[in-house]
């Protein structure tokens, strides 16, 4: 058994000890692909250009989409302030009911 374990562990010992070489920097950088940018510039007047009707119709649904979603936001404040303003009104006519039921119950009542 002895000789069987000694040299497992002999061959184990040596395998994992050994280190991979490391790749330098400037080797990732050459093996990494090379991106290209476009940058040219696109002319008012050339191909590709957006023309001043499809930019005036691109400005008007953008600018209908933000009225219409500032109107929401409006619409939904004026709900709120709504829902708050009949809270404090029906809390208002309770207490008077209170008032009014407690004035009832403490007035003595007299007979001539």
């Amino acid at each position: 058994m002895k000789k069987i374990l000694l040299p497992t562990l002999a061959i184990l010992t040596v395998s994992c000890s050994k280190e991979t070489p490391v790749i330098n920097n400037s080797d990732l950088l050459d093996a990494s692909p090379k991106i290209t940018y476009d940058t040219a510039a696109i002319d008012s007047f050339g191909p590709g250009a957006t023309s001043e009707a499809v930019m005036a119709k691109i400005n008007a649904v953008t600018i209908k989409r933000e009225k219409d979603s500032l109107a929401k936001i409006a619409k939904a404040e004026q709900e709120k302030l709504d829902k708050e303003k009949a809270k404090l009104e029906a809390e208002k006519a309770k207490e008077v009911k209170k008032e009014i039921k407690t004035e009832v119950k403490s007035e003595p009542t007299t007979n001539p």
